[in-house]
């Protein structure tokens, strides 16, 4: 038994010890500290969870991948968070792209099937998923992206059973919460929101899934939010087109796309009058391009949506040209006279419009944001005055005629026969005189009127004469109008602008045929000595509208021709292979038999 001292003494000891651990500073059972505990617990899991191997240590395990090189199975773990990375020394292209990834994919999809696949090597392969960049993508890399969602989808029930239900790390959760995130609809749940400007759900999305900037889903996100918009009212539709044009201006990866479901969509709007922020973005020079460059080759994009809906945006162009013509070039010289007013009435039959700019206009540019727009939307389009410096032209469309205003006076409106024309429509340079636009003033045309008091009266009933009635139908006999023509073929190679028409095939076989020789099937025939077949020959001009052949052959000197008014580089270098020739004095083709 200790005597008294040595109690003491160790009391002492005992109080020492105490003080040491200082047990009297905390307060035990206070729920705050519990939580702040669980929370710091939580966080170290999920930074456990979401771990990442060294970038250095995943890239030169990818470089050793597509050098061909046999991977242990660290380097196997190691590539998974590198699939999408570009290989410097691979030229720049990624692994998602080489040809040994099927195998390698299906490697990671048997460890799942045996549940040895490690879940970070699972969240490595997401990781890979999310930072595919679809910009400057090679065929292999995006078929090796869609192997890669493919192997996802496959193997995340397997993920998802082995993780049970208690501590999950937050990407488990997000996954399990969405599933289409590894499919075709991977945006769609957050679409409408995103369409609203609430970008909070999927920016934390993006914070718990590692998703980058660059990402696919954001491109594919702006699809969805563009498929979210188009079916909604047409109200609402039309409301939040200028949110989508700007979300697509963002992220274009699948601008043509999204462009396509919103035309068409704004087509079924009952009231399809010009939208001018879709407008004036789809004809950038760096978007579709002017509607009226497409039948030259030049707009191909355009091909994508119906001829409805092109010519509606056509329609758009020219009624944008009617008026900045009236409004904007001639009203500097006071001498609109009604003239835009006069013309709307005929809107719905103008098929085809073109701009001719003055120096004058030209050089105006620099300073006037209006003739800057109007200049830029009509590249590759419009062409230049040369002797009148200060005077502008408009050429239109109305059926069979074209008419010509100018944008001053004294100068009076000359309308033409368009297969008549006495200059080149798709010139690239007029002087503005009687040797071109004003032919008329001396020479041959349909009509023509000064804007004198009273002047549209007179135009009406020029324009009536011709054939030609207001839109209204109010006072328009039922008489038939003459088949339409077209005007003559450019001049120019450089500028292909095809004025717009049915797009219907014409195939003729002259009368002048004998009996015999119709009978005899010369029609069907290809001539002596072509590697071609008729029935080629007709399928290949059925490919493109407003292409005529003309089957002259039985006749004295008959031949087989082909017409083409936009005079198409691509149509004609297969007609020359064929061994078709150009007729300069016909503007056409012909096949030389004999």
């Amino acid at each position: 038994m200790l005597n008294e001292p040595a109690l003491e003494a160790l009391a002492k000891m005992l109080a020492s010890v105490n003080a040491s651990f200082a047990l009297a500073t905390v307060n035990f059972g206070r729920v705050e500290i519990v939580r702040q505990a669980s929370e710091n617990a939580a966080k170290v899991f999920q930074e456990y969870a979401k771990a990442t191997p060294s970038k250095a240590d995943a890239y030169a395990a990818a470089l050793a991948f597509v050098r061909g090189q046999t991977l242990d199975e660290r380097q196997v773990d190691l590539v998974a968070s590198a699939l999408s990375e570009r290989i410097l020394e691979y030229s720049g292209a990624r692994a998602l792209g080489h040809r040994k990834l099927p195998e390698l994919l299906d490697g990671y999809a048997g460890e799942a099937e045996q549940g040895s696949l490690w879940r970070l090597t699972w969240f490595g392969l997401l990781g890979s998923y999310f930072a595919f960049d679809p910009r400057s993508i090679s065929s292999e890399e995006q078929s090796g992206w869609q192997r890669l969602r493919m192997l996802l989808a496959q193997t995340w029930p397997v993920i998802d059973r082995e993780s049970g239900h208690n501590a999950v790390p937050d990407w488990v959760r997000v996954v399990r919460g969405d599933p289409d995130l590894l499919g075709s609809n991977a945006a769609k749940k957050y679409a409408a929101d995103f369409l609203k400007g609430d970008e909070s759900a999927v920016q934390k999305l993006a914070d718990d899934l590692g998703i980058p900037e660059s990402s696919w889903f954001w491109h594919e996100l702006v699809l969805s939010a563009v498929r979210t918009g188009t079916a909604k009212s047409d109200a609402a539709f039309k409301d939040c087109i200028p949110r989508l044009l700007a979300l697509i201006q963002a992220r274009p990866v699948y601008r043509d796309e999204a462009l396509e479901l919103l035309l068409e969509r704004y087509f079924r709007c009952p009231d399809k009058s010009v939208h001018r922020d879709l407008r004036d973005y789809v004809v950038r020079k760096d978007v579709w391009r002017n509607p009226k460059l497409r039948d030259a080759g030049l707009a191909t994009a355009w091909n994508r949506v119906s001829e409805d809906v092109w010519r509606m945006v056509l329609q758009w162009v020219n009624k944008a040209n009617l008026r900045d013509f009236f409004e904007v070039l001639a009203a500097r010289r006071r001498s609109d006279e009604g003239r835009l007013d006069f013309w709307s009435g005929y809107m719905e039959q103008i098929s085809w419009t073109r701009l001719i700019f003055s120096a004058e206009t030209r050089s105006l540019a620099h300073t006037n944001a209006g003739i800057r727009n109007l200049i830029a939307r009509e590249e590759d389009s419009y062409a230049t005055m040369s002797s009148n410096a200060d005077v502008d032209a408009f050429m239109m469309q109305l059926g069979d005629y074209v008419v010509v205003e100018f944008s001053r006076q004294p100068n009076a409106a000359y309308v033409y026969k368009a297969d008549q024309l006495p200059f080149d429509p798709y010139g690239r340079e007029y002087t503005g005189t009687t040797s071109d636009l004003k032919h008329g003033f001396h020479g041959e045309k349909a009509a023509r009127f000064t804007h004198q008091n009273g002047w549209a009266t007179e135009a009406g009933r020029e324009l009536r004469r011709l054939g030609i009635y207001p839109d209204e139908p109010t006072s328009r006999p039922a008489a038939p109008r003459a088949p339409q023509t077209r005007a003559p073929a450019p001049r120019a190679p450089d500028v292909r602008i095809q004025v717009p028409e049915p797009r219907t095939q014409q195939i003729h076989v002259d009368p002048g045929i004998e009996p015999q020789a119709r009978g005899s099937g010369l029609a069907d025939a290809a001539p002596p000595g072509a590697t071609f077949t008729m029935m080629y020959l007709r399928s290949f001009i059925d490919g493109h509208p407003g292409v005529t052949l003309i089957d002259k052959r039985g006749t004295s000197g008959g031949r087989l021709w082909v017409e083409d008014p936009a005079q198409r580089l691509g149509i004609g270098n297969e007609l020359k292979r064929l061994g078709f020739k150009w007729a300069a004095t016909r503007q056409a083709w012909y096949y030389p038999e004999g």
